[in-house]
């Protein structure tokens, strides 16, 4: 707090940490990297800057979860309340534009992204959405990314490297409990309806069927169907209904 408070510039370098700290701030910037305080300005990490209450809470929610959790519920209502209003002011307000490039994919689509990325390395985080918010029950370190530039869960030493077959299992039993998969070139959110940004952003600009974008749609098949409803009590739309005859 004190280092932040005595940084009054907008972009600072290690001569300014050692000069506010007094003494070699290597360490220091490690851990506040880490944990969400500092950001870099670009690749060559040689400039820095304060990072904003949305990047600091963001990882906080998925690499402190217990110290979030010590936040009195009515305060990180209010938090999750202000940081999805920040994601949402950030789209494009144009109802006739997709804002992101990310796409609902069926199960069999996605692990076949998942061997187009052939040897490219990947990494498991947990997802932001879920952790901020987390009273769905739902798994929270469902999120698969490619991403390793500055700034990111994997650059912040947040990320755990796995393989592409540890990938399509986490992938397999996101299915299993009923998030919805949503792919973009950089990596896989599996996703619930009522924390996730992207969803609950779609439902306030109304775009269901337009984006996220998607090329699927759900049909009863009913040859298959033995009436046991479970496809219902996991539809995160609540899209499916049982009637019995």
């Amino acid at each position: 707090m004190e280092f932040v408070l005595s940084m009054d510039k907008n972009e600072f370098t290690m001569t300014d940490v050692n000069t506010a700290l007094g003494k070699d701030g290597a360490d220091f910037v490690k851990s506040a990297y880490h944990r969400g305080i500092i950001s870099y300005v670009d690749e060559s990490r040689k400039t820095m800057k304060l990072a904003g209450f949305y990047e600091r809470m963001d990882v906080m929610a998925v690499s402190e979860q217990e110290i979030y959790r010590t936040i009195p519920e009515e305060g990180r209502k209010e938090i999750c309340s202000w940081l999805f209003g920040q994601y949402y002011m950030g789209l494009d307000p144009d109802p006739a534009v997709r804002p992101t490039n990310d796409e609902i994919l069926p199960l069999e689509k996605v692990l076949e992204f998942i061997d187009s990325k052939g040897d490219q390395p990947v990494y498991l985080n947990y997802c932001d959405c879920k952790s901020l918010n987390g009273e769905c029950g739902k798994p929270t370190r469902t999120c698969i990314t490619y991403k390793t530039g500055i700034n990111t869960y994997f650059s912040r030493g947040l990320s755990k490297a796995i393989d592409a077959q540890t990938a399509k299992e986490i992938v397999i039993n996101a299915d299993k409990e009923g998030l919805m998969h949503t792919v973009n070139p950089t990596g896989i959110c599996n996703c619930c309806g009522d924390c996730c940004y992207l969803f609950r952003s779609q439902q306030k600009r109304q775009s269901a069927g337009f984006w996220p974008k998607t090329d699927h749609v759900i049909r009863h098949d009913s040859e298959k169907c033995v009436g046991c409803g479970i496809c219902m009590a996991k539809c995160p739309k609540d899209a499916l209904t049982l009637e019995v005859k």
